[in-house]
């Protein structure tokens, strides 16, 4: 029989459960994140010497982002007297911040607007863009609601489309990345003032820069951001293509219930089929007609066939095809797929995978309300989630992908890579940090050690 716990002790041994965070510091560390913060932010470091520098700030910070485990800012005092906490932030005790130096932390940063936020977003895009190199840039764009209507008296939370107080950030995004985005409240629409054609803009010019002046570059987006005056900007002056839904106007509607579909122009996912056709359309306040491609539902994922009124029908705008100087970057880089209607069709009904991304920031958010009543300070708060999102798509891209897929959300690999173990000693000189051995063996953590030394680094101008 076994022996029976008959008494509970204490040890002043540092101990951890989150053994998985000194090692996505330390990749923090080594890609130059701080560095790259301080340049843009330097101006908000104490001139007197006193009170939270910038580098501590931030180090809390994501550590606090990516454990995930309390994330009221009042955590900061219950962790302020953790040894091993401050161990695992290679920093001593009085060095960890209380939660009202963090809170006045971000009220400095609330002066930071969301466009100097997004130059430290935009250069972690150029890192990756330059190590994964594509021919072909697809971007999406999308608004996501953070739901904070228990919590009206924030500044900037008010009514959204969802049909809750809250604010709606727009967002960019390139693949599982976040590479633009603009916080606002949440009345601001989709396609709010120029906000949409503004930051595609700035994107843009980005790429054409630190990129590849000819790369072709695709937005897709969902009716929200179908506007002739964005299609415009990106026909004539940024000579960029785009997919877009729109929505069932009257007139085009009454045209797709009469359309007789050809049943040889089907796309088939599954059970699913859908019938499409391709014509030229000019909505009533347009000067011009465009590529126009319609879809009805044939068949559902039951495999049952769809009739009449409950057919789902999809207007689809694209100038792929219709735009001289974008067509031959396209056709330049290979992609003549990109011209067929099944192709278009299949890039929107993968919009979804897109907006996957919005599933993992709240994940590793843990809830959608935010913290302070200041509209400032929820803005950095926000942009501090996305930078550690980011970084976190990085991490698992550079240093995990061997242990767990790189489609892993926050949840699962929290679980699995920071959740375990671990015991902090110092021995002839060094200091180890020690695992059981079966995560010594499960998670290969010798090796993770030595890719977090030596990422790729942000090689910022």
């Amino acid at each position: 029989m076994a022996a029976k716990i008959t008494k509970i002790g204490y040890t002043n041994d540092k101990i951890s459960a989150r053994g998985g965070l000194p090692l996505f510091l330390r990749y923090v560390q080594q890609i130059g994140f701080y560095q790259l913060v301080t340049r843009f932010l330097f101006f908000l470091n104490p001139f007197n010497g006193k009170g939270l520098k910038m580098i501590p700030f931030f180090t809390q910070m994501l550590a606090f982002c990516m454990n995930g485990t309390n994330m009221a800012i009042s955590s900061f005092d219950q962790s302020k007297k953790d040894e091993s906490y401050a161990a695992f932030l290679e920093c001593h005790n009085d060095q960890l911040a209380s939660s009202h130096q963090i809170k006045r932390y971000f009220k400095r940063l609330s002066i930071v607007n969301s466009l100097i936020f997004n130059k430290i977003l935009h250069e972690l895009f150029i890192w990756r863009l330059l190590i994964e190199k594509p021919a072909i840039i697809e971007l999406g764009i999308d608004t996501m609601v953070l739901d904070n209507d228990t919590a009206n008296k924030k500044e900037g939370n008010t009514y959204t489309y969802k049909h809750v107080n809250g604010f709606q950030p727009l967002h960019i995004s390139w693949g599982r990345f976040l590479i633009d985005v603009l916080f606002r409240e949440g009345s601001a629409h989709s396609n709010h003032g120029t906000d949409y054609p503004d930051r595609i803009g700035a994107i843009c010019k980005l790429i054409r820069k630190r990129y590849r002046k000819d790369v072709p570059i695709i937005i897709c987006a969902d009716s929200g951001f179908a506007d002739q005056k964005a299609y415009h900007v990106f026909e004539q002056e940024l000579n960029i293509h785009y997919i877009t839904t729109s929505k069932h106007y009257t007139a085009l509607k009454e045209f797709t219930n009469d359309h007789e579909y050809n049943d040889k122009q089907a796309i088939k996912n599954g059970k699913t089929i859908w019938l499409f056709d391709e014509i030229g359309n000019k909505l009533g306040s347009w000067n011009k007609f465009r590529r126009c491609i319609i879809t009805r539902l044939h068949c559902d994922g039951k495999g049952q066939y769809v009739m009449g009124v409950d057919s789902l029908e999809s207007v689809i705008y694209t100038n792929i095809g219709n735009s001289p100087i974008a067509d031959q970057r396209l056709m330049a880089a290979g992609g003549s797929e990109y011209f067929k209607a099944q192709t278009i069709v299949e890039k929107i009904h993968k919009r979804g995978a897109d907006e996957l991304i919005h599933r993992s920031i709240k994940e590793l958010a843990t809830k959608e309300q935010l913290p302070f009543k200041s509209f400032g300070m929820n803005r950095a708060y926000y942009f501090l989630m996305v930078f550690t999102h980011f970084i976190f798509e990085a991490y698992k891209q550079d240093v995990t992908a061997d242990v767990l897929p790189i489609t892993s959300y926050p949840n699962t690999f929290r679980r699995k890579l920071i959740d375990f173990a671990v015991k902090i000693v110092s021995h002839s000189r060094n200091i180890i940090m020690n695992v059981n051995k079966t995560v010594f063996d499960s998670i290969n953590i010798t090796e993770l050690w030595k890719l977090c030394q030596s990422p790729p680094r942000i090689q910022f101008t």
